[in-house]
């Protein structure tokens, strides 16, 4: 018994750390659940996880910066993220827990190291579709195999230093759109696991908790705070994983 609260009190964190990350920034739900969830939950149990909880997030509070998003300049990501989905899907039976966690923990340092690259480097201009549509795709692999699909776009998009709101929308509306398709495609190969029920029981209230907290500090700290804030909670929980791991 005190294991078993033990296990599903580990799940109900990540998906409060996920959703505190996501209300506050717009993504990062996968990157930051997984430091913890990665602990207890297999990757088959997590991938549906992430991808699932993510999407409840991004339909509850996508309304709020629907104006942001530039439709114009999105587009592109979503076709080639939706090109990518299925091979992530197909990669998914293949992964191994070991290797997943190393995976996870250097993404998380690596996208750490990136923004902090991005902000002191000049911004990058100017339109580069292909760029786009690789960066699409490379999300839409990572989102059917880990959840993962926010990483690369958000890793470029922060290179031309977009505004903090239209970042934002373009963030949920991709993550919106691979996880949605990856959960199609997990429903129709059969992928969800036997526990998910329970999974998202525990996941739900501190999810709720989670994005409501996120979501009002988003609103009232600047760009450079938040960003603060997100880098140390993503790197910590990086390392947390790549040190046992290895």
């Amino acid at each position: 018994m005190e294991h078993e609260l033990a296990y599903y009190g580990i799940v109900a964190l990540g998906a409060f750390a996920g959703a505190l990350a996501t209300g506050l920034a717009g993504f990062a739900f996968g990157i930051t659940s997984l430091g913890i969830w990665a602990h207890v939950l297999s990757p088959a149990e997590a991938a549906p996880m992430v991808i699932i909880c993510s999407l409840l997030i991004v339909l509850g509070t996508i309304g709020a910066i629907w104006r942001a998003i530039d439709f114009r300049s999105v587009w592109i990501f979503l076709v080639g993220g939706l090109i990518g989905v299925p091979g992530g899907v197909a990669l998914l039976p293949y992964a191994d827990p070991v290797p997943f966690r190393i995976f996870v923990g250097a993404t998380l340092i690596l996208y750490c190291a990136a923004f902090i690259v991005a902000g002191r480097m000049p911004a990058i201009t100017g339109k580069y579709r292909a760029i786009d549509a690789a960066v699409g795709f490379g999300g839409g692999v990572m989102g059917g195999f880990s959840g993962l699909s926010g990483v690369l776009p958000t890793i470029w998009c922060s290179l031309m230093k977009w505004p903090k709101d239209r970042q934002r929308g373009t963030f949920q509306l991709f993550n919106g759109a691979m996880h949605s398709a990856s959960l199609t495609l997990y429903i129709a190969q059969d992928r969800l696991p036997e526990n998910i029920l329970p999974l998202l029981g525990a996941s739900a209230p501190a999810m709720i908790v989670g994005t409501g907290i996120g979501f009002a500090l988003y609103r009232r700290i600047n760009d450079a705070q938040f960003k603060r804030v997100l880098l140390w909670m993503l790197g910590a929980s990086g390392i947390g994983l790549l040190v046992p791991a290895l």
